[in-house]
Order: C-alpha cells, then sequence, then structure tokens
C-alpha cells in the first residue's frame, strides 16, 4: 500500500521529473568523450583505486621508472620521507570504487587498454555522481516531507536541483565531490532526526559510517555533526536533557566515533606507511586563516559570491528565521551550522574555491538550506500572505531561469571560473553566445593572486554587490 501511495504524491513526480532530466542530461552531455573527467582534483581523489588495483603500487614508486602510459595522470605531495601521498583523502576513491570496477572488468573484457583513465574509466566516474545525486534527492524528499507537505516539498526539490549549483556538479563538473557530498549529509541529516526519534543500532551504524565517509571526503565538513548535536534543542531545559540522553545512550555515541574511526583507519595506514606519521597535513602551505576570514568576498563578490551566483540561496537565510517560527527544533542547528559553514568555508587561503560555477563548497550542505527555504515557503503560503506567496513565484522561476542560463555561460566560459568582475558579470549578463563581446569580456576579466593568498594577503580590491 505504501508503494501504491506514490503515485498519489506530487513529491514522488518532482522526483522522477528531476531524476529524468538528470539522466538526460548526463548521457546526452558525454563528457567522458572528451576523456575530460579525470583532471585537476579528481586526480587525487582518484588515484587510489589504479595505483591500487592495476599498479599494486600505492607508493607510487613507478612514477620514477616513469612507466606512465596513455593518459594515466598522478598527483602527489612528497612527504619529509620522500614518501608520495595523494593530497586529497581516500574517500572519493571510496565511493568510485564500484563504478571503476565495472569499467575496469569491461575494459580487460573489451581487449582495451586497462590503466584506470580510458574511455569507459572516465564515463563510469562522470556517471558515478548521476547515481549518489539520485540516492540524495530520494532521501532529500523524506526529509522534507518530516516537517512540510507535498508542495513546497516539490518546489524545494526542484530549486535545489535546478536552481542552485549542485546543477553544475552533477551534470559537468560531476566527478568532483559535491554532488557526492551533498547526497552523503542528506542521508546523514535524515538518519541524524531518525536516531532522535528512537535510539537504534542500524541508525547508529549509519551515522557512523556515513559521517566517517564524509569526513573522510573533506575533513572541514565535520561541522555537519553540529545537526545531531543541537537538534531538537532550542533552551536550557533542553540542553540537559539532551546530555542525559546522550549519557545513557552512551553506547550509541561510542559506537558513532568508532565508525568514524574505522573509515578513518585505510587512511592513517597509508599515511603511515609512506610518510612514517599516523597524520599528515598533504596541503603543504594552504591552510585556514581563521583571523582573516573573506566573509563579505564569499558572499557577495563577482568573482564566485555564493549568493551573486545562486541567489536562490537567499530564502534559505531568511529561512533561518522562519524555522524560528515554524520549526523550533530546526531552528538551533541550522542557525549555529550556517554561522560555522560560512566562517570556515570563507576562512580558506582561496576563498573563491579555485575553478568553479559560483562556491562550490556550499553545495555540500544544500540539504540543511532546503529546510530552511522549506520553512520559508511553508510561511508564506499561510493565507495570510497570498500576496507575497503569488509574487514570489516569477522571483523562483527566474533564479531558476538564472543558473540554468549562467551554468550554460559557465560551460563556455562566458562566466569565467575564477576572473570574474562587476564588470565582466553585467557585460554579458544573460547574453548568449550570438551576442558576446569576447574582446570587452577578456579585458574585463581580473585573476585572482594565489600566491598572495597563499600568505594570507588580501586583494586591493574585490568587486562586490
Amino acid at each position: 500500500m505504501k508503494f501504491l501511495s506514490l503515485f498519489k504524491s506530487l513529491s514522488f513526480y518532482a522526483v522522477l521529473f528531476t531524476m529524468t532530466i538528470l539522466i538526460w542530461l548526463d548521457f546526452s552531455n558525454q563528457r567522458w568523450e572528451e576523456r575530460t573527467v579525470i583532471e585537476w582534483d579528481i586526480i587525487s581523489y582518484y588515484g587510489y583505486l589504479p595505483a591500487t588495483f592495476i599498479r599494486h603500487d600505492l607508493a607510487l614508486d613507478f612514477m620514477d621508472k616513469r612507466e606512465i602510459s596513455n593518459g594515466e595522470t598522478y598527483w602527489y605531495e612528497k612527504a619529509e620521507n620522500g614518501g608520495k601521498v595523494m593530497k586529497m583523502t581516500m574517500g572519493m576513491a571510496i565511493l568510485y570504487s564500484p563504478f571503476f570496477s565495472i569499467a575496469h572488468i569491461y575494459t580487460k573484457q573489451a581487449g582495451e587498454i586497462a590503466n584506470g583513465f580510458t574511455y569507459h574509466y572516465q564515463k563510469a566516474v562522470f556517471l558515478s555522481a548521476l547515481f549518489y545525486t539520485i540516492i540524495g534527492v530520494i532521501f532529500l524528499r523524506l526529509l522534507l516531507l518530516k516537517f512540510y507537505n507535498e508542495w513546497v516539498t516539490s518546489i524545494v526539490i526542484l530549486c535545489i536541483v535546478f536552481g542552485t549549483n549542485l546543477y553544475v556538479y552533477i551534470t559537468l563538473d560531476a566527478a568532483m565531490s559535491h554532488a557526492f557530498n551533498f547526497s552523503l549529509i542528506t542521508v546523514f541529516i535524515f538518519f541524524s532526526i531518525r536516531w532522535h526519534e528512537q535510539q537504534k543500532y542500524r541508525y547508529t551504524i549509519i551515522l557512523g559510517l556515513i559521517g566517517g565517509l564524509i569526513i573522510l571526503i573533506r575533513p572541514v565538513n565535520i561541522i555537519v555533526f553540529i545537526f545531531p548535536l543541537l537538534y531538537n534543542l532550542y533552551s536550557w531545559k533542553d540542553f540537559q536533557a539532551r546530555v542525559l540522553l546522550f549519557l545513557a545512550q552512551w553506547k550509541h555515541i561510542l559506537g558513532i566515533a568508532l565508525l568514524v574511526l574505522l573509515c578513518w583507519t585505510p587512511q592513517i595506514i597509508y599515511w603511515k606507511l609512506n610518510t612514517g606519521d599516523f597524520l599528515f597535513y598533504s596541503y603543504k602551505d594552504e591552510k585556514l586563516f581563521f583571523t582573516n576570514p573573506h566573509i563579505l568576498e564569499g558572499l557577495f563578490s563577482y568573482r564566485k559570491g555564493w549568493l551573486v551566483y545562486t541567489p536562490i540561496m537567499i530564502f534559505a537565510i531568511i529561512g533561518i528565521y522562519s524555522l524560528f517560527k515554524l520549526r523550533k527544533q530546526l531552528f538551533v542547528p541550522l542557525l549555529i551550522f550556517t554561522i560555522l559553514a560560512i566562517y570556515t568555508t570563507f576562512s580558506w587561503w582561496c576563498w573563491w574555491y579555485g575553478g568553479s560555477f559560483g562556491m562550490r563548497p556550499m553545495i555540500d550542505f544544500y540539504a540543511l538550506f532546503a529546510l530552511a527555504i522549506g520553512a520559508f515557503l511553508q510561511q508564506v503560503s499561510d493565507k495570510k500572505m497570498t500576496i507575497l506567496s503569488h509574487a514570489l513565484v516569477p522571483v523562483f522561476l527566474f533564479f531558476i531561469y538564472l543558473n540554468l542560463f549562467q551554468s550554460w555561460q559557465y560551460k563556455y566560459c562566458i562566466v569565467h571560473y575564477d576572473a570574474m568582475t562587476r564588470e565582466a558579470y553585467w557585460l554579458n549578463f544573460l547574453k548568449d553566445d550570438d551576442c558576446i563581446k569576447w574582446d570587452a569580456l577578456v579585458k574585463a576579466l581580473k585573476a585572482p593572486d594565489y600566491e598572495n593568498a597563499k600568505k594570507g594577503e588580501d586583494e586591493l580590491e574585490v568587486d562586490t554587490l
């Protein structure tokens, strides 16, 4: 009966529509034909797999012998003992691994070069993002339905997928970590709530393993644990009850911690074998500058401002107030989390995060911001705010259109990956390639100074709204 009831659910059709469009876009895009999927950061995420299962040499000693063939690429940092270490932790490699295995078996059976970097490997890595995103969207629906009606849930799903820069990281730069992290964190938030409803060991196991993977992909994302710590807590009495709950359920808390450690054990062993240390900082001179965060630029700059290139998230910020009015159990965790997420994200030396569309690290947290957008929509859908709710329809539709159009512009470098300025932004705002003033655009671009940024030095001028 539950299965049949799905067909009466508006949000089910929103998910089905989203899945259909994404599948069509990914297979019509076929970026793997260009062999440009495994590049940049993805090389470091992915390199563990061919090094382990094809080269059988995680120490990368074969690199010294220059035994590289047909597109093989490995990026590594050198430890003090001379050991070679992948720059990124191995969380993404774990998520890629089922697709890598399928591609490897198929490539060998087809008699093609099976070195981990040829056609079928590129295709498998690209499509892995689609698989995990579909899981994330399904759980996003389940999460939103816990608090909002079918209409609000459906609108929020469409806004998150098509109205934010998540869209680019499903359909274009799909092998990057952000769509994967979005899905993992969505599942994590959903089961955090289930654990608070019923402290069952199956929820504990899921939280420990998913939480460990989230941190293994991007260690700074440990801040997502703020949500289960503070969920349904908004008074001193609630705080006292929460402490007593955690003390009473200490086995669950310990279990989560041990499972997180279990997820990290292969990484710790890898570091120990290759560097001599159990913990190794592979980012070298790249770091967080907590005393000099670029919050204003991160939110509002034309170079990469989150609210400039993903303006629909303005309603997530406003929606935190709506949570206080409608869903108090979500208000404190989302308020504290949003502050921490913005502060840590924009404290990174490269606050614009290299080549990307918009502020890509914020994509990881869109399930949480979806809850805030839902609260805002629920509040304005009140009968007393009918006029406002009608007025917002064209605004939401425009922001979705803007995101899709600028995503297309980003694909063709009309929206530049790291050098946008106020002049460049407005020069070709909502213009297609027939109207682009390419010479003027090139002159308007201003590349960031990466070397000074590593020292924590500010640019002299950054265009903001």
